[in-house]
């Protein structure tokens, strides 16, 4: 909701001559007027739902309250003021926590033994930039370029579970220290990004190690009419100094086509982690595999019966190069709209493993090595 300028209330004086009356009542309304042309915004969603899934890690089967399914629950603060001549100043604060024990989200960084508790007031997006028509230039914590592209281009929108984030973490990748420019040229929008150390859970950079924890990434993407289409790459450099020249490369090109009330989706990732490369290689870590490289292709539909139901279908496959550890998982997901801001939904998913792989609804490392896993939410979303 736009912030609102406070009111103050003086007390009753006595009378002041015409003219000086309207000189006060002209400088009051000075600074009103100056923000009017500034706003800020409270924006928020809320998500909760009941969980099923079978053959964790642990084994057996288990039922929860988990937060943030269709969308990671979060509240944040948008800022806007105009500098004159077309040009503004922009800010985003944004705060992500779980709903069902009050905590912060995005408190983690690595993967499995090289994950720890990082601490994150605004662990979503902390940022602040300028805007000028159709371009704009930022800095701080932010979405990566593979994360805009997901949102957009996977069927489920790179939602928490149940989609390609459950196959690939950097589909919801956040680079701190960030460098960020976006341009719309017509049907043309350019991205770059570059940051001097993407992850400060690890510290902050390193004088004379220049490549440690390095991240740059940039996209293109074309939307007119029915179709829309995304190419996009990014790289990370290894977080210690010993390994920096270790690397993880993503190259990602996605489309999407609307006829009438369809929607189709279809995307591919190709990944390349350098075996040093720390907090882990992805790869190897997710599959107890030696292979640093693999590729992972979706397609998946979204179909609106009616204004206020929809469903959504999709298949995500990973083929690990050299090994015969290649899950696929299957999700079909269905949203029905109560108001313009709270639907209600319900998601089913299945993860085929072989070759020993591990891939859970959730992710990798969420499911007994080499057993498949069945899972299904049901859910809350609140938008406001």
């Amino acid at each position: 909701m736009p912030y609102k300028k406070a009111v103050t209330t003086f007390a009753t004086q006595p009378p002041v001559p015409l003219r000086a009356a309207a000189a006060l009542a002209a400088l009051a309304l000075t600074p009103l007027a100056a923000h009017a042309q500034s706003s800020v915004t409270l924006y928020g969603i809320v998500d909760v739902g009941v969980e099923h899934i079978n053959n964790t890690p642990t084994g057996g089967a288990v039922t929860r309250e988990v937060s943030g399914n269709l969308s990671g629950s979060r509240w944040g603060l948008k800022g806007v003021e105009d500098l004159g001549g077309g040009m503004q100043a922009i800010f985003t604060l944004e705060n992500g926590f779980n709903i069902n024990d009050g905590t912060l989200a995005q408190s983690t960084k690595g993967l499995g033994a090289n994950a720890a508790t990082t601490s994150r007031l605004f662990g979503r997006q902390a940022w602040v930039g300028l805007a000028y028509g159709n371009q704009k230039l930022t800095f701080g914590r932010q979405n990566s370029v593979f994360y805009d592209q997901a949102v957009v281009f996977d069927p489920m929108g790179a939602s928490s579970r149940y989609s390609t984030l459950s196959v690939d973490y950097a589909a919801a990748g956040r680079i701190d220290n960030a460098a960020k420019y976006v341009g719309a040229f017509g049907p043309v929008t350019v991205a770059a990004m570059y940051s001097t150390r993407y992850d400060t859970g690890y510290g902050s950079e390193v004088p004379g190690a220049q490549l440690t924890g390095r991240y740059f990434g940039g996209s293109l993407t074309y939307a007119r009419g029915p179709l829309a289409a995304s190419v996009s790459y990014e790289q990370r450099n290894s977080n210690t100094v010993a390994t920096n020249t270790a690397t993880e490369r993503r190259a990602v090109a996605a489309a999407t086509y609307v006829i009438g009330s369809l929607k189709a989706f279809a995307g591919y990732r190709y990944l390349q982690a350098s075996n040093a490369f720390l907090p882990a290689n992805p790869i190897a870590l997710a599959n107890g595999a030696q292979s640093s490289a693999a590729n992972l292709y979706w397609a998946g539909a979204l179909y609106n019966f009616t204004p206020v139901f929809s469903v959504t279908a999709s298949a995500y496959y990973q083929d690990v190069h050299s090994t015969s550890a290649d899950p696929w998982m299957a999700v079909l997901s269905a949203d029905y709209l109560l108001s313009k801001s709270t639907d209600l939904y319900a998601t089913a998913g299945f993860a085929r493993n072989k070759g020993n792989s591990a891939l859970g609804v959730n992710g990798y490392g969420t499911v007994a090595a080499g057993y498949d896993q069945t899972g299904f939410v049901v859910g809350m979303r609140k938008k406001f």
